[in-house]
């Protein structure tokens, strides 16, 4: 298993970190491209070539240019798993899934030219916007698995380790929500944090 930075996410291999370096220029050069040209116009060749690599490369981390406008990245949910099962063994279920979350919010925003661009880019495409929000299905999904591996409890039998994962999400989709519904002005990680705390997970005290 990976290391795990303080607080968050795992730390990455050199391999790692030069695919997800790829992935990321790729996923800069789509959002460039879409602003200045309009997401139907641009080609994944272009992308390609803006970021600096084949699209016989680009097909390695995208399956569509929709795919790069997002940013999908098939391992995000894996590394948000691992980081939740990494927290200190008696670390409350609910702090731990708060604590990696947070972490994982705060890493969207933060290159804030690109944050800034998805934003202006969502904000014109209600669609993209919609599919943003919409990657949050596969995290959930891990994020229970996650909070039953730390209790080790039965699913049949346990109905509040899941209900704490599932309400979580909920609460940070609603901040996304409603940062899109505020332009996306202001910190979509305080806006998390403030969400979080409103339905009582891993609030302190």
């Amino acid at each position: 298993m990976a290391s795990t930075a303080t607080g968050g996410l795992p730390e990455a291999s050199l391999r790692e970190r030069k695919k997800a370096t790829t992935r990321a220029n790729l996923h800069l050069a789509a959002v460039r491209l879409a602003l200045e040209r309009g997401t139907e116009a641009m080609t994944v060749e272009e992308v390609a070539a803006a970021a600096g690599v084949s699209p016989r490369t680009f097909f390695n981390y995208y399956e569509t240019k929709e795919d790069a406008l997002v940013g999908a990245d098939p391992g995000r949910a894996g590394r948000v798993r691992e980081a939740v099962l990494a927290r200190p063994s008696g670390e409350p279920v609910d702090r731990a899934v708060r604590t990696v979350l947070l972490e994982h919010v705060r890493g969207l925003e933060a290159d804030p030219q690109l944050w800034r661009m998805r934003r202006e880019l969502a904000a014109r495409s209600p669609a993209l916007a919609a599919r943003i929000a919409g990657a949050g299905d596969q995290l959930e999904t891990v994020l229970v698995e996650a909070a039953y591996g730390r209790t080790g409890s039965d699913p049949a039998l346990d109905l509040e380790t899941g209900l704490t994962a599932r309400v979580a999400m909920a609460a940070v989709r609603a901040a996304f929500h409603q940062h899109r519904a505020a332009g996306f002005v202001g910190s979509l990680a305080a806006r998390a944090e403030a969400a979080l705390d409103a339905v009582g997970v891993g609030s302190a005290g």
